[in-house]
């Protein structure tokens, strides 16, 4: 269990109940299990939608007569001399308000 062995996790053991009393140790390692199983849940959760994404993408490559993914159409493209990280100016305030 993660390189630790019997002999170093019972000082650990030892080491908790010295720091934090024998009142207090239970409820510690109820949050430590709380977080651990939270932690397994996310982990879990997360390998699931990994594999379902994983699966779908594989399933579309292989369906016989599925359509090939959408090419981008030469409208679509920006400008060959765009810049896209070029902030539009903003034309004056007058411009926005009429003047009454």
């Amino acid at each position: 269990m993660f390189g630790v062995s019997g002999g170093e996790l019972l000082v650990v053991a030892l080491v908790a109940l010295l720091v934090l009393g024998p009142s207090k140790l239970p409820e510690a390692a109820r949050t430590a299990g709380q977080v651990y199983g939270r932690l397994q849940r996310l982990l879990s959760e997360a390998r699931a939608a990994l594999k379902t994404e994983m699966d779908l993408t594989e399933l579309s490559r292989t369906r016989p007569g599925s359509p090939p993914p959408p090419i981008p159409s030469p409208e679509d493209a920006p400008p060959p001399d765009a810049d896209p990280g070029a902030i539009k100016p903003v034309p004056p305030s007058g411009d926005y308000f009429p003047k009454t």
